[in-house]
């Protein structure tokens, strides 16, 4: 079965991060069976609650415990202090009492302690990996996936920031289930793992698994189905030449520069003569690269000018080193030719820690929104570029919601899920947003007086359900004062002459103006007692579900089958075709417009702590 692609292990622990500082404070002993005097060693916890411990109890159960623990004993009468207590030596650790207490009793020969909370486990279980206990690790992950059948999204993102594969792929079917619910843990993963989750039932029963139209698809395994999607093959290194550049594109100042002083060496072996004194003031991360040289000088002469220099190797293509370099360098300074060559760019500037240049990049990260806007999203996001970001997250209510959610782009996998998350919720709200704006539009639209300002070209006047004697009673006009009428549309007839000229229609039994019944959708209740024009009725719902899914005000008010639907309907009946068709046009840019507005007034939450997301 293949692997599931993971978040990157947790790194080996270092010796510092297995002890804290050391501070002089009041400690206090651990409850039993950690305060006997029998003891030969005492454990430190963060919180400086002192753990009576045995060497060889410890030694058995973790071998770094062993080694930490084989330092020698104090000499006789040594005097307390922080590293001695009572003649025994004291070791810090940086988990807290609560963990420590936990994590020992699963090492001693007594009563294993009950862990019924996710909250609980983890700690301990990362405790139990850091110190490389197998026994404790075991009884831990077992847990976990049982407390995963309470709260799967959150034990599989536990299970993938610990590196536990088998864990996390048991977990993956159960997680799908919970996928719409925000968790704490979903900033442990990469939103790329949480899309392979969302789409795990998807990809089990996607047509696209079957060989052919008439049969069934095939499932998938778990892992599969949240493996990445397949990437075209890269080569060890990217050579300057994918990203459209090449290497004589490179200065010649950087390669052959007679007073250089340090030789920088490309992944694709290109040699760039520079100079120490420059690179050092540019970045502080350069500086600590020579600074290591002088200590350890490498040497790879490839020719006779280069015998007294120096070779620092960087990971970067000559291309990228080459524009990354403009920017320290008084040379010209052209922008990325293309996406790829942008991102490399942005981080090795992120990298080198050359802030100015990643300012200077936004511009060029702009550019790309119509395009690419969830790529850029997610490099705003990774490089921290608040404006941008909220600037691509406003583009993307262009594409709708299903759409948003079935887009891959591989730098998913560099960001956290959490945010990719916030902003699924932010594209939602702005539906919704949307939504309810046009529904209050239309409900407005009985509800103004006859002294308002008329503006919609659709009938300015409403019917009470009552005796056809008095249908035709009451009159209205659209209250929303943005939908002004042009001055080319000033000698249109005024929303007194619109009932006039309506009124003979719908008294001859025109059907343009409707009742809805009483099967209609609550939030629509109100045109159960007023009446409306036909066409006008089924414009503004049609929008209304339009937005609801793609939240872009000006394109969906003027959407190709909505105007045609609308004006067709309108051209159908005398009274409309006559009074209403002529301003229809600005009446739709005017009403796009205006959910434009309400949709700006949502915000894009990075930091906050989102409920569900729409499936």
């Amino acid at each position: 079965m293949p692997a599931l692609a993971l978040p990157t292990p947790l790194a080996p622990a270092s010796p510092s991060s297995f002890t804290t500082p050391k501070k002089t404070t009041k400690t206090m002993n651990a409850a039993y069976p950690f305060n006997k005097t029998a003891a030969d060693a005492i454990l430190r916890s963060s919180d400086n609650v002192d753990f009576w411990v045995r060497r060889s109890i410890l030694a058995e159960a973790s071998c770094i415990f062993e080694d930490m623990l084989s330092i020698p004993q104090p000499p006789p009468g040594a005097l307390d202090n922080e590293d001695t207590k009572d003649g025994l030596p004291v070791i810090r650790l940086t988990e807290n009492s609560h963990t420590l207490d936990r994590l020992l009793r699963l090492c001693y020969p007594i009563d294993d302690p009950e862990f019924n909370t996710l909250d609980e486990l983890r700690p301990v279980l990362e405790a139990a990996m850091k110190y490389m206990m197998e026994e404790a690790t075991s009884l831990l992950r077992t847990r976990l996936v049982k407390l995963g059948h309470s709260q799967p999204l959150r034990a599989f993102a536990i299970a993938c920031a610990l590196d536990l594969t088998p864990e996390a792929e048991s977990l993956v079917p159960l997680a799908y289930t919970a996928h719409c619910a925000f968790v704490d843990e979903l900033k442990d993963i990469s939103a790329g793992v949480y899309y392979r989750v969302s789409h795990y039932m998807a990809k089990c029963s996607s047509p696209k698994h079957a060989s052919g139209s008439s049969k069934k698809a095939r499932p998938v395994s778990i892992a599969t189905s949240i493996l990445p999607p397949p990437l075209s093959p890269k080569p060890t290194f990217t050579p300057a030449y994918a990203h459209g550049e090449n290497v004589e594109a490179v200065p010649q100042k950087l390669l052959n520069s007679p007073t250089a002083d340090v030789i920088f060496r490309t992944s694709d072996a290109v040699d760039f003569r520079l100079h120490a004194p420059l690179l050092s003031l540019a970045s502080p991360v350069f500086r600590r690269m020579l600074e290591d040289r002088h200590a350890e000088r490498t040497y790879d002469p490839p020719d006779k000018g280069s015998a007294c220099l120096g070779i620092i190797f960087v990971s970067e293509d000559s291309a990228t080193l080459a524009a990354l370099l403009r920017h320290v360098y008084p040379l010209p300074r052209p922008p990325p030719t293309s996406f790829p060559a942008l991102k490399s760019l942005l981080a090795a500037a992120h990298k080198y820690e050359l802030t100015s240049i990643i300012s200077d990049l936004r511009p060029a990260l702009q550019t790309h929104l119509p395009t690419d806007a969830l790529r850029v999203f997610a490099l705003a996001h990774r490089f921290n570029m608040p404006d941008v970001r909220a600037a691509a997250a406003r583009s993307l209510l262009r594409v709708s919601y299903q759409e948003l959610r079935h887009c891959y782009v591989e730098e998913l996998e560099e960001i956290p899920a959490a945010d990719y998350f916030r902003l699924l919720v932010y594209h939602d709200q702005c539906g919704q947003a949307a939504s309810a704006f046009v529904l209050a539009h239309a409900l407005a639209y009985s509800g103004a007086t006859p002294s308002s300002p008329g503006t919609s070209p659709h009938p300015t006047h409403t019917h009470r359900r009552a005796n056809s004697s008095d249908a035709y009673a009451s009159t209205a006009s659209p209250p929303s004062s943005s939908h002004r009428r042009s001055p080319s549309h000033s000698s249109a007839p005024s929303p007194a002459d619109n009932l006039r000229l309506c009124a003979p229609a719908q008294k001859r039994g025109s059907t343009c103006h409707v009742f809805l019944d009483e099967r209609s959708a609550d939030a629509w209740a109100h045109f159960r007692r007023a009446s409306a024009p036909r066409w006008w009725l089924m414009y503004v719902y049609k929008l209304a579900l339009v937005v609801r899914n793609r939240p872009h005000g000006p394109a969906a008010a003027l959407d190709r089958g909505l105007w045609r639907s609308a004006v067709g309907r309108a051209a159908e009946c005398e009274c409309c075709r006559g009074n209403f068709l002529p301003g229809f046009r600005e009446y739709a840019e005017g009403l796009g417009a205006d959910v434009e507005r309400a949709v700006a007034k949502v915000k894009l939450d990075i930091g906050g702590v989102p409920a569900t997301v729409k499936a």
